[in-house]
């Protein structure tokens, strides 16, 4: 502040001389020149005496303590702003690394997210392979019990249960069919003969079993009405009393929708079977969606069906 003040002094009399010099010399081409020069004297010690109080004043502001405090605090003030301006720099940098690394991280995020994405769909495929070797196995397993307990108990091809062995003509061949006469003599030929059902549990067995090998399809049984019409009896000389087995409006006894006997070349063979010919003396079983166990009707015993062999196993 004190080499302000001086600056200004020494200025105001460089200007001052200069006009002096400037009058000096011009001073008597103006009229009333005496009149001028004490004005410019006037001027020059009004011009020092300012010269002089502000010199005082500076010199009373350099030896000012109070002064020199604020100024050391002003300093101090300085270097604590820069130190902050710094550390504004610093926390930007800062800012625009942790910004960057939070970017950063939500990329790992998102492919974080694909990575579990396409591991669940992995996952769901390997579940959905499980599950269906699961089946396979407990079908296997299944299988090895059944040939377990069929094993020497029953001829190939056929089926155990229980007691006793059961032969679908179906799974031999899907388009051999015969009369009832002749899947019975079939039947015999094979040690056994037509099958009597006798227990729901057969009832059953007998209705799964045409669903799973030959669904649609109809099966001759040991069961005729041949002796008494109306008088169903298996061919054990037992009389079926249960009805609930016959499908809806069965047996109906009435006659066959064949009108000739020309269909079957080996008629005179069974003429002492049927007097009437095409009477529904016998009976096919089958599979009904509806209500497996409603699965029997009457039908001519000239038609041609499959049938099912039952003999004791082994």
């Amino acid at each position: 502040m004190e080499s302000s003040q001086t600056r200004r002094t020494d200025m105001a009399g460089q200007l001052f001389q200069v006009a002096f010099q400037k009058l000096r010399t011009g001073i008597w081409k103006v009229p009333n020149s005496r009149m001028v020069l004490v004005s410019l004297g006037l001027l020059n010690a009004v011009l020092f005496i300012i010269a002089v109080v502000l010199g005082v004043m500076c010199a009373r502001v350099r030896d000012d303590p109070s002064l020199k405090v604020s100024h050391s605090a002003a300093v101090k003030l300085i270097s604590e702003l820069t130190d902050l301006r710094s550390n504004h720099s610093d926390l930007i940098e800062a800012e625009e690394e942790a910004k960057r690394l939070v970017q950063m991280k939500i990329q790992d995020h998102v492919k974080l997210k694909e990575q579990i994405q396409e591991l669940t769909v992995l996952n769901s495929d390997y579940q959905r392979q499980f599950e269906a070797l699961q089946t396979d196995k407990e079908s296997l397993q299944a299988n090895i019990t059944a040939l377990g307990e069929t094993c020497g108990r029953c001829p190939p091809s056929w089926i155990h249960l229980n007691s006793s062995c059961y032969f679908f003509s179906y799974t031999e061949s899907s388009s051999n069919q015969k009369t009832w006469q002749d899947s019975r003599t079939d039947c015999i030929r094979r040690e056994a003969d037509l099958i009597v059902i006798d227990s729901p549990a057969e009832q059953k067995f007998v209705s799964s079993t045409i669903h799973s090998i030959g669904e649609g399809s109809r099966f001759w049984i040991g069961l005729t009405d041949k002796v008494i019409e109306g008088r169903w009896v298996w061919i054990n000389d037992v009389t079926e009393v249960e009805q609930r087995f016959w499908m809806d409006g069965e047996p109906d006894s009435s006659y066959s929708r064949y009108s000739s006997y020309s269909r079957y070349s080996s008629y005179s063979r069974y003429s002492s079977y049927s007097s009437d010919g095409f009477l529904e003396d016998c009976v096919v079983t089958a599979y009904s969606e509806s209500n497996p166990w409603k699965t029997r009707l009457d039908r001519s015993c000239w038609n041609r069906y499959y049938w099912i062999c039952e003999r004791k196993s082994n």
